[in-house]
């Protein structure tokens, strides 16, 4: 299968569960939520480009409607910069990409158009990992609601 990277200009948002932050009301992020754990291929985001014709309200909507997880209330769809958070990070992890990777249905979730995977990255348990998750989350450029 061949992989389609997306261009800088996009956006994807990753889900950041409550634990995942340092301060929920400062909005900042640990490293965990932005580390890669050992049985997973790449790091789960959602495109926002893939719903063409949506504003960002709309498309963070849609997301919400594929996304194959359970959103908790207190969690966070935290928004990157796809060609920004490459070039904070490239130094460190000269192979990460950003892939569109669509998700057939799953038990009770919908197929999900917009999943993609940022790929490259070191596992947890590799020095790097906490390195390139703080890298990573200093890259997020808005937070928003799991539920608005």
């Amino acid at each position: 299968m061949t992989e389609t990277a997306l261009h800088n200009d996009d956006h994807v948002v990753r889900y950041a569960r409550f634990t995942d932050f340092l301060d929920l009301e400062d909005g900042v992020l640990n490293c965990s939520a932005f580390q890669l754990r050992p049985d997973e291929q790449g790091l789960s985001v959602n495109w926002l480009e893939c719903f063409q014709g949506r504003d960002k309200l709309g498309q963070l909507e849609e997301v919400r409607n594929h996304i194959q997880r359970q959103l908790g209330r207190n969690g966070r769809l935290a928004e990157l910069n796809v060609g920004f958070t490459l070039e904070h990070v490239s130094d460190s992890v000269p192979d990460i990409r950003f892939v569109h990777s669509p998700s057939p249905p799953k038990g009770q979730y919908p197929a999900d158009p917009s999943h993609s995977d940022i790929v490259g990255l070191p596992l947890l348990e590799s020095p790097e990992s906490e390195l390139i998750g703080d890298l990573i989350a200093e890259c997020v450029i808005e937070l928003h609601p799991t539920i608005p």
